[in-house]
């Protein structure tokens, strides 16, 4: 028998990555499509996108994902009459560890071990 489909629908894998942790820092490219692929955010009239209320919205809200999200941030993106492209940054503030000078950027006290 061949794979499940997607919604009962569509025969479409994840194009995620099976050990990959997406809450991890790093630059993410990211498409949202609506629902169907109907024009909820605008036309294109003479080669350029005149955005829809709604699309208006969407690109407000994507402008604000940073006030939503600590270390979050948005780079280049483009709100196209059916669908949204944009890239997502995650840069959290990794943790250095020196035990050995016993200088963390833990809170937590650390021991040297000898």
């Amino acid at each position: 028998m061949g794979k499940p489909k997607f919604r009962g629908i569509y025969r479409v894998e994840s194009t995620r990555l099976p050990n990959r942790n997406y809450a991890a820092n790093g630059w993410y490219f990211v498409t949202i499509c609506t629902s169907d692929r109907i024009h909820f955010l605008g036309d294109v009239i003479t080669g350029n996108v005149q955005l829809s209320i709604i699309g208006e919205i969407a690109q407000q809200f994507w402008a604000e994902i940073p006030n939503h999200f600590a270390y979050t941030y948005t780079d280049a993106y483009v709100v196209m009459p059916n669908h949204v492209h944009g890239i997502i940054a995650i840069d959290r503030p990794q943790n250095v560890e020196t035990l050995q000078c016993n200088v963390s950027t833990n809170r937590v006290k650390q021991t040297r071990l000898v």
